[in-house]
């Protein structure tokens, strides 16, 4: 086998390799979508009913660019992990959020503790917090 025909059969490779990585991801995507179909944007605010009712709604508003038309966050949804926010990103829904709320923590940006919030759930429950200060 010549150095061509190497470059060849590993470029070959490497192709099947990210079709089949891609395919598996848009599989994986399908089905949470598809698993997400029964849950709603009541069934969200209806995890947050102690909290004041204009909470939830404005941070589904604020992550709806991270997920797909007609998904649904879920509180269990990880910042990081699953919707690969960076600290950055997950300030700037926090900041979006908060704005939607009428809630002024754009001079508390650099206080803004995100790595204490891990998922969908404690940014609700943070803003909430901050609500009822207010």
């Amino acid at each position: 086998m010549t150095g061509w025909e190497k470059v060849g059969a590993l470029t070959a490779l490497y192709a099947i390799g990210l079709l089949w990585a891609n395919w598996l991801m848009v599989r994986r995507v399908r089905g949470a979508v598809a698993a997400r179909a029964a849950w709603t944007a009541a069934d969200f605010d209806d995890c947050f009913a102690e909290l004041d009712p204009r909470v939830a709604p404005s941070v589904r508003a604020a992550l709806a660019p991270h997920y797909g038309p007609g998904v649904v966050p879920r509180p269990e949804d990880t910042l990081r992990r699953f919707l690969k926010l960076d600290r950055g990103e997950v300030e700037d829904v926090a900041l979006d959020a908060a704005a939607r709320l009428g809630l002024a923590l754009e001079a508390e940006r650099k206080a803004l503790l995100v790595a204490d919030l891990p998922d969908v759930a404690a940014l609700v429950r943070y803003l909430g917090a901050r609500v009822r200060q207010s």
